[in-house]
């Protein structure tokens, strides 16, 4: 997505809002989505972040399943609601296959499971934003 400006192509940073409640973590993803070119914006809860998802357009979503004051899944199910085309992509270190067969009802068709190992971080990256990832 981008505009024209005068005959040059102007690139839109992507926006994407993680939903992460262990601190270090969130930190972490942030740090690299940050140095991947990406707007970050962290929260650390699921209220926190359906709140966020409302007031501002993003362009993914990367949240957790266990958090405090509306989980992850609870999150996603309000989400597919009001943003039904919101990427999302789930990090967590429970995904089970009930899981994960309830998140694919909601169309959730990303997952990486905790640990996060970089390389494979960015390579969800560039399969959600085709040629996005810096080299």
């Amino acid at each position: 997505m981008g505009t024209s400006n005068g005959g040059l192509m102007v690139e839109f940073m992507k926006k994407i809002l993680v939903a992460e409640d262990d601190k270090g973590l969130s930190y972490s993803i942030d740090t690299w989505l940050t140095l991947e070119g990406f707007e970050v914006v962290t929260v650390y809860n699921g209220e926190e972040a359906f709140n966020a998802l409302k007031n501002h357009p993003y362009d993914l979503l990367i949240t957790d399943i266990a958090m405090p004051r509306l989980n992850g899944y609870e999150l996603i199910k309000k989400v597919r609601g009001e943003m039904p085309e919101l990427p999302v992509l789930v990090v967590s270190g429970k995904l089970d296959p009930e899981l994960v067969g309830s998140l694919e009802a909601l169309s959730i068709r990303h997952f990486l499971h905790k640990p996060i190992k970089l390389p494979q971080f960015r390579k969800m990256l560039e399969r959600l934003f085709p040629g996005s990832v810096l080299s």
